[in-house]
């Protein structure tokens, strides 16, 4: 991809972002002039740096959504929800369009019509027409088209013609080239086909044969006989770059739709325009002047990106330069003759509209170098003191899994060590040489503990990445369901694992959606009940520890746990027995059960019984909890408990008959040894009494299926878990160290056993299976 176009959309993503919190804070507060103009320069921008690419469509649907927000800073209109509806509308349709660019490089094809309704939407408020000449900034200027040479003939005809349809749609041009080789040019170190191969976003390819190969005898495996026609969507700049060493045995032309279609219809080509002498006219509008700047400012920062290597943006900085001629009154076709008159007329008018400085460019298409006023001090390059903000490095996601990974290998031989120590004194009887192997130990160990904080600092996120998207959701459902509510973000500086934050995202989203359908009642029903009309939706976050704690909260109507348990026996959830004795806090826990709805009715929000069970399913899956405190009348409060950190997970070894097993060791509680005759049982469970508790125990070998006895028949090895709230002693018949493994998932034949949550590798080359403690409990009960 072409390194300014990567540039723009990394640099695009942030604008939109900008846009959208923007639109949103301006609905609740439209008078608010500052939070008008901040919006209207990341739209602003956002179109300045759009001017650089041929995306018509895109261009123009950003100057409607910027003529409207010019039109309400300039106090012309006053912004409703309707304006607010559209322009977050056409924004979220540009985020769209920069989803293919990424993948494709180009925008989709039906993107001219998709963009005429909402243009026509958005200029409806303003008269239909533009509100200053201003719009005219990034309108196309006019092109050179080629005519369509003779061996566009060896192109297929019906791909033509496809393409002769998207351009129509888009307003593009596609460029087409003749490559020649020389007969001898492989003597000459060139490789055809590997210069074709470079060939940026190729959209086709065919090779040409010779119209009549020579003799058996005659023929020469060392000459190229061969020639090659391809067509791509790559600027003629960075063709002409590729094929720098060769000029003389390319062509390149230039061709829109109605070109390529007279060619297949075997009309004539039309006469090329021939470049119209620059005609400078007077300019009164400072608007103009700034967005001409805006364009001519993203020009030379594409320069600045590769100054060496002027041939391959050259292409872009004249489309760019052009719109701002066009909008300065310069109507011009830009050719290499025109356009240093073009830049310096570009020049004189910016410098006469308004006055602040642009940095001039040169006919060259460098940025020329100007001096400083004698009072300003100038900071050097090497002077620390000339910084300004943060250092600040991009680096690939792929790039700091990697480097996790290999601290997690680190951790691993790390581990080695231990065992090491132990054969050295039990195999080989030398204890000084076990101490000096434990020494090196930890001091690896520190060093590797250190690595492991600093990756993971690395990969920290704040909550804010999944708490923006809500804001938005949150509007637009409210609107949709007529009920008037507040969202209210706490604690999104709290910091996490990025794997964290992203699978953070649905569970949040089920909730949110849960809240604003089933909890939140309307304006009227709040009233009736002597509440404010609007309701409150609270989203916060804390640091608990090695643990962070997210929660969803509102001041609705509760959960009522007399009609959950009801809902809950009328789809036999429960028994009769569990409806008559269950407690009001094991009825609201049943909103988490598979196929549990209180909605009377299926809508495209709720009522299919799978939202809040799919939160508990992925909580849990990330290693956290999920609890769910609520009043009658008074709200809910769903509290998710996740750790902060899925890549490094800390496991407690214990082995069973023989095999060892890991557990997180978030789910220790403590482990015990009991006298055997201090085991009891109840009914047909065993169980121990601590500390006034009774514990259930199971046999962790028996719910595996691994026959086992214990060795001593006096006491009882016990690891005592919490799960879901609920401790459970589990019979072990040795206990080992506690050690940090990076966990794999399930793959292959034991994908599918659930009792397991993963594998991860021990020091001494063991492979370590990590208990599912939840599924392990259920296949006790089933055993039992």
């Amino acid at each position: 991809m072409n390194p300014l176009l990567s540039q723009f959309l990394a640099e695009a993503n942030d604008l939109l972002a900008q846009v959208d919190e923007g639109l949103l804070q301006l609905e609740q507060r439209p008078g608010d002039a500052e939070l008008v103009n901040e919006v209207f320069r990341g739209a602003h921008t956002f179109k300045g740096s759009s001017g650089l690419f041929d995306f018509p469509e895109l261009t123009r649907l950003t100057h409607a959504a910027e003529d409207l927000l010019d039109a309400v800073r300039a106090g012309k209109l006053a912004l409703d929800s309707g304006m607010v509806d559209d322009l977050l509308a056409a924004f979220d349709l540009i985020r769209g369009w920069l989803a293919h660019v990424t993948a494709h490089e180009r925008l989709p094809v039906g993107a001219g019509t998709d963009a005429a309704l909402l243009i026509t939407k958005l200029r409806a408020p303003i008269g239909g027409e533009p509100v200053s000449v201003a719009a005219h900034a990034a309108a196309v200027p006019p092109r050179v088209v080629d005519a369509a040479p003779e061996w566009l003939a060896w192109f297929d005809a019906d791909w033509l013609s496809t393409t002769a349809a998207w351009l129509e749609t888009t307003s593009s041009t596609m460029r087409f080239l003749w490559y020649t080789p020389d007969t001898d040019c492989f003597f000459r170190a060139e490789d055809p086909l590997h210069l074709v191969r470079q060939v940026p976003a190729l959209e086709h390819l065919g090779a040409v044969r010779p119209q009549q190969w020579p003799p058996v005898d005659d023929y020469d495996e060392y000459a190229c006989l061969i020639s090659f026609v391809f067509a791509t969507r790559a600027a003629v700049g960075e063709l002409e770059y590729l094929f720098r060493y060769v000029q003389d045995q390319v062509q390149v032309v230039e061709l829109d739709a109605d070109a390529i279609t007279r060619h297949l219809r075997g009309e004539p080509p039309l006469k090329a325009e021939e470049p119209v002498h620059v005609a400078v006219t007077e300019v009164a509008d400072s608007e103009i002047a700034a967005d001409a700047r805006a364009v001519l400012s993203a020009a030379q920062r594409s320069l600045e990106l590769r100054p060496d290597d002027e041939a391959v943006h050259l292409r872009s900085v004249c489309h760019a330069v052009s719109a701002a001629a066009y909008a300065l009154g310069v109507p011009t076709v830009l050719t290499d003759a025109a356009r240093p008159a073009i830049l310096a007329a570009i020049e004189r008018l910016l410098a006469e509209a308004a006055p602040a400085p642009v940095m001039p460019l040169t006919p060259s298409g460098a940025p020329a170098t100007t001096a400083a006023p004698a009072e300003a001090p100038v900071a050097r390059a090497d002077d620390p003191s000339g910084q300004v903000g943060t250092k600040v490095l991009k680096v690939d996601q792929e790039k700091v899994d990697r480097l996790m990974e290999l601290v997690g290998e680190l951790n691993v031989a790390k581990n080695g060590l231990t065992f090491l120590a132990d054969a050295a004194e039990e195999e080989f009887g030398s204890r000084v040489l076990s101490r000096r192997i434990k020494d090196q130990y930890s001091g690896m160990h520190r060093i590797a503990e250190e690595l492991q904080a600093a990756v993971m600092d690395v990969r920290m996120l704040p909550l804010s990445v999944a708490f923006n998207r809500f804001p938005r959701l949150v509007r637009d459902l409210s609107r949709r369901l007529g009920k008037t509510i507040e969202l209210v973000t706490e604690g999104e500086d709290t910091m996490a694992d990025k794997d964290v934050i992203e699978a953070l995202g649905d569970p949040l989203v089920h909730l949110v959606r849960n809240s604003l359908d089933h909890g939140i009642e309307t304006p009227d029903q709040r009233l009736a009940a002597g509440k404010p009309g609007s309701a409150k939706l609270t989203l916060a976050a804390v640091a608990d520890g090695d643990a962070v704690i997210v929660e969803v909260s509102d001041d609705g109507c509760g959960i009522d746990p007399e009609r959950v348990k009801r809902k809950a026996y009328e789809k036999g959830l429960i028994s009769e027995e569990e409806l008559e004795t269950m407690s009001d806090v094991e009825a609201v826990d049943l909103v988490f059960r598979a196929g549990f709805s209180t909605a009377d009715q299926v809508s495209d929000l709720s009522g299919r019984g799978v939202g809040m069970d799919a939160v508990r399913a992925s909580v849990e899956k990330l290693g956290g909890t999920v609890t769910m405190r609520s009043r009658l009348g008074h709200g809910t409060t769903t509290r998710l408990r996740l750790p902060l950190s899925m890549a490094v997970t800390q496991v407690m070894v214990v082995s069973v008959a023989g095999q060892r097993f890991g557990i997180p060791v978030d789910l220790v509680v403590e482990t015990v040894r009991v006298p055997a005759a201090e085991m009891g049982r109840v009914l047909h469970q065993e169980v121990v009494v601590m500390r006034g508790e009774v514990i259930p125990v199971i046999d962790l070998a028996r719910a595996l299926d691994m026959p086992w006895s214990p060795e001593d028949p006096t006491d009882r090895r016990i690891l005592v878990v919490s799960v879901n709230g609920q401790r459970v002693g589990l019979l072990v018949e040795q206990f080992h160290r506690e050690v940090d493994v990076i966990l794999k998932p399930m793959e292959g034949l034991l994908a599918y056993a659930d009792e397991f949550s993963g594998t991860a590798l021990l020091g001494d080359g063991l492979v370590l299976l990590v208990l599912n403690m939840k599924e392990v409990l259920g296949l006790a009960a089933r055993v039992a």
